[in-house]
Parts: C-alpha cells; sequence; structure tokens
C-alpha cells in the first residue's frame, strides 16, 4: 500500500520501473491490488476526485430538497418557459442560466433586438436568447434524443465533460512535472468554490474540457485536434477565441520563433475561431445581424470597457456593495495567482490566463466574475504548484475550497445569488 503523503490523491507513480519511458511513464498507475492496478493514473486520480466532490454536493442537494425545498419566487423570469424538474437531483442544478440553454434546446433561437435582463424584466413575451453559444445546447438536444429529457441530457453531459476534464488536467499538469503536482491539479479543480457550475446544466465544463483539450493536443505537436477542439472551444463560448494564444505559442515555439520553419500545420490553427465564425454566420442568417449576439449582451447591461474601468471605480466610488466587494476580491486573487505563477507555469499558459483575465475585466458588467475565472485552467496549476511546494497550505487551500463549495452550491441552487 502507498504511503499517503502530499497530494491528497495519495503518492502517485512513486515506483517508476527503468524500462517504462515517454507515454509509458506518464500512463503508469498506481501500484493496487486488482482491477485497480491496470486503471491509468489519470483515470485514477479523475475517478477519486469526481466521486470525492460529486457525491457530497448530490447529498447536500437532497438534504436541501428535503429540508427547504428549491422553490424559486413568483414570476421568476429565469424559468423561460420551463419549470422546476420532477427529479430533486436535477433540478439542483437546473438553475439560473440553466433555463436559457433548454430554452434553446426547446425552442430554438429568437431574437427581438434589446431585451432587459437585469431590471424590469417583463415575464412571458418572446425572448432574445442568442447570449448562449450554440455547442452545449447542441449536445443536450443529441443526447436528449436518447434520454427524452433535455434537462436530464443537460446534466449527463456536464457530468461526462467534467470527468474527462479532471483526466485532461491531469494529463496536462503531468507533462510539465510530476504526478504529485498532477493529482494537486485534479483535486483542487474538481473542490473548487464554484465546482457547482461544472455539475449543473452549463456550458462550463465542456468549455473547460476542450480548452485542456486544444492546449494538451498542442504539447504533443498533434495541431490538427487542437485546431478542431479550439474550434468546438470557439463554438461553445465567445471566449473559446482566445485558445488560439496558448495554442499558437505552443506552434511557435516548436519552431523556435523561426518563420522559415513554418509549415502547412499553421492552417490549424485557422480552425480556432471558426467555430464563432459559424455562429455568427447563423446569427446573419436568422436576424440579418452577424453581430447579434453583442446587441444581445446590452440588455444584460454589457459593453467592452477597458480593463482598468472597474478598478478605477472601485478606487473612486466612495464606497462599495457586496457585489462590488465580492468583484474586488476576485480580481486581487486572480492578480495574486498571476504573479505568483510567472515562474511556476509554462509561459504560453501563463499568457492565456492573463489573456482571458483581462478581457473578463473588460466588460462593463462583471456579473459572474468568479465563475468564469474558476474556468480559467493554468489557475490550477499554479495552485498546484504552491501546493506542492508547501503541502501544508495545499491542504490549507483544499480544505478552505472544501468549507467554500456546499455554501456557493447552497446560495446558487437556493435562488439567493446567480454569481
Amino acid at each position: 500500500m502507498a504511503l499517503f503523503s502530499g497530494s491528497p490523491g495519495g503518492e502517485i507513480m512513486r515506483r517508476r520501473k527503468k524500462g517504462l519511458s515517454g507515454e509509458a511513464r506518464k500512463e503508469d498507475s498506481v501500484l493496487r491490488p486488482g482491477f485497480w492496478s491496470v486503471i491509468p493514473a489519470p483515470w485514477q486520480a479523475a475517478s477519486l476526485a469526481f466521486l470525492a466532490t460529486r457525491l457530497p454536493l448530490a447529498l447536500f442537494a437532497w438534504l436541501i430538497h428535503r429540508f427547504l425545498g428549491f422553490a424559486s419566487p413568483g414570476g421568476q423570469f429565469l424559468y423561460h418557459g420551463g419549470g422546476p424538474h420532477a427529479n430533486w437531483l436535477i433540478d439542483a442544478f437546473q438553475k439560473w442560466d440553466s433555463y436559457w440553454f433548454l430554452n434553446i434546446v426547446r425552442n430554438g433561437y429568437h431574437f427581438y433586438g434589446v431585451q432587459e435582463q437585469v431590471q424590469g424584466v417583463v415575464a412571458g413575451i418572446p425572448e432574445t436568447n442568442v447570449t448562449p453559444f450554440p455547442l452545449y445546447p447542441m449536445l443536450i438536444k443529441g443526447v436528449g434524443w436518447l434520454t427524452g429529457d433535455p434537462a436530464v441530457a443537460g446534466f449527463v453531459v456536464s457530468q461526462v465533460c467534467l470527468f474527462l476534464a479532471l483526466v485532461l488536467i491531469y494529463r496536462l499538469a503531468r507533462l510539465e512535472t510530476d504526478d504529485n503536482r498532477a493529482n494537486w491539479a485534479v483535486w483542487l479543480f474538481a473542490a473548487q468554490p464554484w465546482t457547482y457550475a461544472f455539475s449543473a446544466i452549463y456550458s462550463e465544463s465542456l468549455f473547460f474540457v476542450l480548452v485542456v483539450a486544444a492546449v494538451l493536443a498542442s504539447r504533443r505537436n498533434r495541431f490538427l485536434l487542437a485546431g478542431l477542439a479550439g474550434m468546438l472551444a470557439s463554438m461553445t463560448r465567445l471566449l473559446g477565441v482566445l485558445v488560439l494564444v496558448p495554442v499558437g505559442l505552443e506552434y511557435l515555439s516548436a519552431r523556435q520563433y523561426k518563420i522559415r520553419r513554418i509549415d502547412g500545420k499553421a492552417l490549424s490553427l485557422a480552425l480556432i475561431p471558426l467555430g464563432t465564425l459559424i455562429y455568427f454566420g447563423y446569427l446573419w442568417r436568422i436576424t440579418g445581424n452577424a453581430l447579434a449576439y453583442f446587441v444581445a449582451q446590452s440588455g444584460w447591461h454589457k459593453q467592452v470597457v477597458g480593463p482598468w474601468y472597474h478598478p478605477f471605480r472601485w478606487l473612486t466610488a466612495g464606497g462599495f456593495n457586496g457585489e462590488s466587494l465580492f468583484d474586488l476580491g476576485t480580481a486581487v486573487f486572480m492578480c495574486a495567482l498571476l504573479f505568483l505563477g510567472y515562474r511556476r507555469i509554462r509561459r504560453s499558459y501563463w499568457i492565456y490566463a492573463l489573456a482571458y483575465f483581462l478581457v473578463l475585466m473588460s466588460s462593463s458588467n462583471l456579473l459572474g466574475l468568479a465563475r468564469y475565472c474558476a474556468g480559467i485552467f493554468p489557475v490550477y496549476l499554479i495552485l498546484a504548484g504552491l501546493a506542492e511546494s508547501s503541502p501544508r497550505a495545499g491542504r490549507a487551500i483544499l480544505v478552505l475550497f472544501a468549507m467554500s463549495a456546499p455554501v456557493v452550491f447552497f446560495l446558487w441552487t437556493a435562488w439567493l445569488s446567480s454569481f
């Protein structure tokens, strides 16, 4: 039996066989009795972290359902023609923006110009619903043919994508360092406070796994696969186009940044923004305006501003409310992580994290900032590096995450905060 120390998943692959090399070394498994010994280490780590974090969430959801219920305030506009689900587990993860995705699956896309989505919402009118990108609703619709229920389909898609994301974040971290740090990355990602969003009927887990898949493929010099995964990511969210940053830098790094070494694989990079272009082309077809997405975003009070806009407001406003203080705390946390992670992770990952964070800060409405930051994969590589250098601090972070996750989940699923 391996001695448990360091990362929460235990001492993985300490006993290497000298005959193993390359991918075989990276995919070696923990020496355990029975069938477990033949399961590759990434799948072991993903299985343990998935079960250890999803089962408590499910139990907590049952307790909320049993003693408090999930009743929404009357006239809640976020139902978008839907309603509570008969199954308590599905209903627990079917809240807030989940109804946008289910609305698209049931009714298709519709555009009625700018519609107020924050204050003074009128329930029951035809809705503009073009802000969610199409890949996640498409997967829900496809799986829904098997389940017969789009909400169940969305829940299943999110769980599968989350599990695959745990596998791939392990493999990506393992390329850069050892198994201990890869194990930390898996557990810190699985337990982080906004972990509910990666099991909810949200596009978080799908987006995360596609981004990590694209970057992992680029690290393995498989740029066609990276381009395809990036294209799917940009069909999942607008910021999916930013996958071009780490994939492009990895392409140039593999060619030592020399122009004469650029080859036909560079064309694969052009696939990445294609997903967004396809969606914008579809919007042009149904609305006559390829930029209808940005028109609809103004209904959420979202316009493009400079990344300094909110820090300037925070410093000059003369006071904070709860929401702005929370956003400030998130921004400070991210800035601290970026500072600490500059020399701890691969440069392409760090530049991607910085670019992603600056784009998030360039929205006039920071609603969901912490949840969106939770989807920036280098965050977990940085935290894993810190945890490996100081296991005591790593365990403290993990405990803090594990204590915060149920609170955040409760506020979200009880309709107290959309985060």
